[in-house]
């Protein structure tokens, strides 16, 4: 449900009030901004695409009458556009990973205590595209794997290996910090 913060804001984003403008900025920019970097590695590539996408969100206001969700609906968008950008630049185009075969052993989460936020950013960003992809929509946007194929053009079984190989990935990577170790990716 929205609050009449947010139908103020939404009102007079479609009427072009600069104000209204400033305010979804300042209280959705951070989030969008954030979603952007999740899912590039470079960091001027996320500003770019953060860029684009609020200048594409502030002028389609008009044509979503249901929005219940603010946040929501700013959150959907985004990742909408990132994997449409990330198609695009064609980093999808390898091969499936049923092809590879692996055992991946157990699913256990690693302890994550004493790991600072942006270490354990710099492993995420660390991960192949599509690993760091799939991982993000799944564990942090909490998208369901039927809905990451569908996004990402591939099968659910390869999204469950992408998710699977990403966990993996990490995992090592936080045992090595946790060691005291250099980690890489």
């Amino acid at each position: 449900m929205l609050t009449r913060e947010e139908i103020k804001i939404i009102d007079g984003c479609r009427n072009g009030d600069q104000e209204s403008q400033r305010m979804l900025y300042d209280l959705y920019g951070p989030m969008i901004k954030g979603v952007c970097i999740r899912y590039t590695k470079d960091i001027q590539e996320a500003e770019d695409l953060f860029h684009d996408i609020f200048v594409f969100i502030l002028t389609h206001f008009e044509g979503y009458d249901n929005i219940t969700s603010l946040g929501g609906w700013l959150r959907r968008i985004t990742v909408n556009k990132v994997i449409d950008h990330l198609r695009k630049q064609r980093v999808y185009r390898t091969t499936p990973m049923s092809n590879i075969s692996q055992e991946f052993g157990d699913d256990s989460e690693p302890n994550y205590d004493g790991i600072p936020m942006e270490v354990l950013l710099r492993m995420v960003n660390g991960l192949p595209p599509k690993y760091r992809t799939a991982f993000n929509l799944y564990v942090v946007d909490e998208v369901k794997q039927e809905d990451i194929a569908r996004m990402m053009g591939e099968t659910q079984t390869n999204v469950r290996s992408l998710i699977s190989r990403a966990k993996s990935k990490l995992r090592h990577s936080i045992e090595k910090y946790l060691k005291h170790e250099e980690f890489t990716i």
